[in-house]
């Protein structure tokens, strides 16, 4: 029976790769949750309202959806 490899090489990497992905997840939750989250705003929501207001792809008339041009 082998005994496991202790290559210090390929314990840096997977503790690098390790620190990575818990470091982006704790920006990731402080980015959502802390003191900068009241600034964010919720882009889907605004882009909703302007469709139902009528105005969410064009300012004029012209520029308004038309169901009979639609390609689907």
């Amino acid at each position: 029976m082998e005994a496991a490899s202790t290559d210090p090489a390929l314990y840096g990497l997977i503790g690098g790769i390790l620190v990575l992905i818990f470091g982006f997840l704790a920006y990731g939750i402080y980015a959502s949750f802390g003191p900068g989250s009241k600034e964010l705003r919720d882009t889907i929501d605004e882009h909703a309202r302007m469709h139902e207001l009528g105005i969410a792809h064009g300012h004029s008339p012209k520029d308004k959806h038309d169901p009979s041009r639609s390609l689907f």
